[in-house]
């Protein structure tokens, strides 16, 4: 199964970093980063390949334009889409992984989430059903059916609603109403630990953490020292010092939300 990431130019400097914890906690994946040209894509593992799809400044904020062409050129039935800012920051069960993924594999399911944070969300609809043994299916009235959080997506499926000059917010959002009536199956599974634990390294341009936030590194499953200092190696100088203070004083054995 295809890792496709999607890549800014502006977070080209998290690839070499997101490429270290992706194989650290799912090895043995092919991951397709989806960038722009770029001469400072660093070296990467042998499962990871970079894909340019043109330059950035030719498409403005219109993600899917440069997007479009490469997903309608896959011969893959389903495959994973996700961003470059959001990293790994625990191991991924394979066997849970795994029976996701066969049930899109086989036709069953349009969209298998690996996280579960639309299960408990009931302000927005989150309203969750029964579907298999571990697997609900999400409510065909819930919002952010369209979510862009790291999921499986059959190519049809994700093709709908791929349209022309929509920025990464359109697609979310302005898909909403139709997603709501397309009777499509959106599952996830029945546990409240996501699959693919991740923390955001950025938020609005400002790297985690966040003080002001709930989860100041925007991960229900938190990340630890180890992750944090790998990271900050791979940012900018100016990023770093900012948060030197920080940076000392994590601790071994905790976990950071």
């Amino acid at each position: 199964m295809k890792i496709l990431v999607s890549v800014s130019n502006k977070y080209v400097h998290l690839l070499a970093p997101y490429s270290i914890l992706f194989n650290k906690y799912w090895p043995d994946q092919e991951v397709i980063f989806l960038g722009f040209d770029n001469p400072d894509v660093p070296e990467l593992p042998d499962n990871f390949s970079y894909v340019s799809l043109g330059k950035q400044s030719d498409f403005g904020s219109h993600w899917t334009n440069p997007i479009l062409p490469y997903i309608n050129s896959l011969k893959d039935d389903y495959f994973v889409i996700t961003a470059e800012d959001v990293v790994l920051c625990g191991p991924v069960d394979i066997e849970k992984a795994n029976m996701l993924e066969d049930e899109v594999k086989l036709g069953n399911a349009d969209k298998a989430m690996l996280d579960s944070h639309l299960n408990w969300n009931l302000q927005f609809g989150g309203e969750m059903h029964p579907y298999k043994n571990g697997v609900l299916k999400l409510s065909q009235f819930a919002q952010y059916r369209t979510s862009l959080a790291p999921a499986i997506w059959r190519k049809d499926y994700f093709l709908r609603y791929c349209k022309p000059n929509m920025s990464q917010w359109d697609f979310e959002i302005e898909n909403m109403p139709e997603s709501q009536r397309d009777k499509a199956t959106i599952i996830s599974l029945d546990d409240k630990e996501f699959l693919f634990k991740s923390a955001n390294v950025y938020r609005q341009g400002v790297p985690a953490p966040w003080p002001d936030q709930r989860l100041t590194w925007g991960s229900t499953s938190g990340i630890c020292k180890e992750d944090i200092l790998l990271i900050y190696k791979y940012l900018p100088e100016a990023h770093q010092q900012a948060n030197k203070d920080y940076l000392e004083n994590l601790k071994d054995g905790v976990l950071y939300h």
